[in-house]
């Protein structure tokens, strides 16, 4: 396939943070003044985009708003589709972009990508080709709310929406969050010396934490927090931010959470009720669901398996334990509740935890197609590595194991490695610092705890030892950003540890890494990953099956009796539905029906009128044959209808 390459702020307390802000995020240009690929929307700017889009290019573009957030704003969808054919019949590509708050560039990718397609339409030909037969439903920000925040005067990095939530389990929603204590437009980290802390400076780098060795001198030892203060006086430190939950994270398959208070269950925010309602709903006006013509979901999130792992392994998601203090009375009575059978009791045998019926890793007959259309995206984008973590609760995982669709994500930013640091199944499994689950031995006997250290114990699963929000601290991959820092960025995205006089904790230091740095590029970075990933949507959306039938045959074998034979053939590079699909039994199967001239003087003598396909490998062709008893002259219509496969057809026999 050839590549086409389509016709193309923050207030600050200091002069030097004004200079520091301007060298790492340019300023940004209204989106009148510039092309929505070379700079990041607010709301109000993609709001505006996506109407532009709708109303100079009508004859291909659909906006429609799939929802609406906590905060009030849309949830916008882009349809786009050729003038060729009915958009709710062809095949279609679903693309959805920033997912997690933080992932702006996925939003900018997604956008661009149908701002190509629309303005080449009539005037490219594959671009032209391609959406005559394909359409393509785009989400280029699912998380407004979350997304929202880049823009804010003080910056800090996190992905979830702002759902009001109860995080601490005190009856109280979001009353302490970070604060911007030395003023600079940055919520960053603090680290303050703790002889029972668990981290240690990096003698390799002063500017990096890790965590502690045996026999460290405890004179030696510090706790990290995010920027901020105790609000509550509860001696835990901005554990009840405003919102908010992950929408990449709470989807129904494979769901976990870590302790985020009431209110928390698979496609529990408004978001992911949205996305899933258009993917799946029903309309009662046209009698079936419109949208079941997606056959394949591609994703601009923190999650890889195009440049990274082909295929997809799930990571393991962890639940918070049931609380437990001492005594006998109150909280071991409580553990040993949720421990014991219904009927309790200390003589009650304790249940053994049930295991997980989800599907956890690709179908081994489906990996071929993964990892062809991995080495596809590698040609055509440039990208050949990235740093990835096993997603739990995703869009990914929910397309692929119960939408049954062949499900990709794409990072966009992140470091690059040519080989991952070990097997999938060893990598950490969230992009949020949760720890994995420890066995269900070692969970049984987990000493006692009271509230305090209870949630201690939940925000070090949270942030992997480190209370606050963003990224855990971690040596080995922040050396290397450091090094892209220090080598390629002019030294730009770090910000030193500086001594600040804390009014709860005395002298900490304040420091680390720029928000955003490490999840989105320098906006110059997205001319070209638009580009790229043009390419990419364009192949993506051309390999879907393609099932057609031949003309029918007839044989006459008597005066009366006819022998009618037609074969289906996919001509398409995928097969009609995957293994996982077939599975799930969530893709339509493929429908051969006949219906006689006249029913009364026809009848069918061998096979079925009706003949269900399940699916049917790329470039597979089954035959099927019917005899039939009819007078000569009679006509037989054979209609196929393959809902993922390109829609109905029919075709007319005539029995002589």
């Amino acid at each position: 396939m050839k590549q086409y390459s389509f016709s193309k702020n923050v207030v600050w307390k200091t002069a030097f943070f004004v200079l520091f802000l301007c060298l790492l995020f340019p300023p940004m240009e209204s989106a009148q003044e510039t092309s929505s690929k070379s700079a990041y929307h607010n709301y109000a700017e993609l709001t505006k985009a996506v109407k532009n889009l709708e109303a100079n290019y009508s004859q291909v573009v659909k906006l429609l708003s799939i929802g609406k957030t906590v905060q009030g704003r849309d949830v916008w969808l882009l349809r786009l589709s050729g003038i060729e054919g009915s958009p709710l019949e062809k095949q279609a590509l679903f693309i959805a972009a920033n997912l997690e708050g933080d992932h702006l560039i996925g939003s900018e990718v997604a956008l661009g990508i149908a701002e190509n397609l629309a303005s080449n339409y009539g005037k490219n030909a594959e671009v032209t080709a391609v959406l005559d037969k394909r359409t393509f439903y785009i989400v280029p920000r699912l998380n407004p709310d979350g997304a929202e925040a880049f823009f804010n005067d003080v910056k800090i990095e996190r992905s979830e929406n702002f759902n009001p939530r109860d995080e601490d389990y005190d009856w109280r929603i979001d009353e302490d969050g970070p604060e911007d204590l030395d003023g600079n437009g940055f919520i960053t980290k603090m680290r303050v010396k703790d002889k029972d802390g668990d981290w240690i400076i990096d003698e390799k780098d002063p500017r990096l934490m890790k965590k502690k060795e045996p026999g460290t001198p405890l004179d030696k030892l510090y706790t990290i927090y995010t920027e901020g203060i105790d609000n509550d006086g509860d001696g835990l430190y901005n554990e009840d931010a405003p919102g908010g939950f992950n929408i990449n994270r709470n989807f129904p398959h494979n769901f976990g959470y870590k302790p985020k208070g009431l209110k928390v269950y698979p496609a529990s925010e408004v978001e992911t009720q949205a996305l899933i309602g258009f993917m799946t709903r029903y309309d009662p006006q046209i009698k079936t669901q419109p949208h079941l013509n997606i056959c394949g979901v591609l994703v601009f999130s923190t999650f890889d398996n195009l440049a990274g792992e082909a295929g997809i392994e799930c990571g393991t998601p962890v639940f918070p334990e049931p609380p437990q203090s001492e005594g006998p009375e109150t909280g071991g009575r409580m553990m040993r509740f949720f421990r014991m059978g219904r009927r309790g009791g200390d003589q009650a045998a304790e249940q053994p935890r049930p295991t997980d019926p989800q599907s956890k890793k690709t179908d081994g007959r489906d990996l071929p197609l993964f990892r062809a259309v991995s080495e596809k995206y590698k040609e055509l984008t440039g990208i050949t590595s990235t740093h990835s973590e096993n997603p739990f609760g995703s869009l990914l995982e929910y397309a692929y194991f119960q939408y049954g669709v062949p499900s990709f994500s794409a990072n966009l930013w992140s470091f690059r490695e040519e080989k991952p640091a070990g097997p999938p199944s060893k990598r950490r499994a969230s992009g949020e610092g949760i720890a994995e689950a420890p066995p269900a031995k070692a969970r049984t006997q987990m000493p006692s705890m009271d509230r305090s250290a209870m949630m201690q114990r939940f925000l070090a699963m949270r942030q992997g030892g480190a209370q606050g929000g963003g990224p855990a601290p971690s040596s080995d991959v922040d050396a290397k950003w450091l090094k892209w820092i220090d080598e390629k960025n002019e030294g730009r995205g770090f910000i030193p540890w500086t001594s600040y006089e804390h009014e709860q904790l005395g002298t900490v230091e304040i420091g680390g890494f720029v928000p955003y740095l490490r999840v989105n590029p320098p906006q110059s970075e997205i001319p070209e990953l638009v580009k790229n990933h043009t390419a990419f949507s364009l192949f993506l959306a051309g390999q879907f099956a393609e099932i057609r039938m031949n003309s029918p045959e007839v044989e006459k074998l008597s005066s009366n009796l006819y022998r009618l034979t037609v074969k289906v053939v996919n001509h398409g590079e995928f097969p009609y539905c995957t293994n996982m699909g077939e599975r799930t039994r969530n893709v339509n199967p493929i429908l051969i029906r006949l219906h006689f001239e006249d029913d009364k003087k026809m009848e069918l003598f061998g096979g079925n009128k009706r003949v269900d396909l399940n699916t049917l490998d790329a470039g597979g062709e089954k035959e099927y044959k019917w005899l039939i008893i009819s007078p000569p002259g009679k006509k037989v219509d054979v209609t196929l209808w393959a809902r993922k496969g390109g829609g109905a057809f029919k075709k007319t026999a005539i029995l002589k």
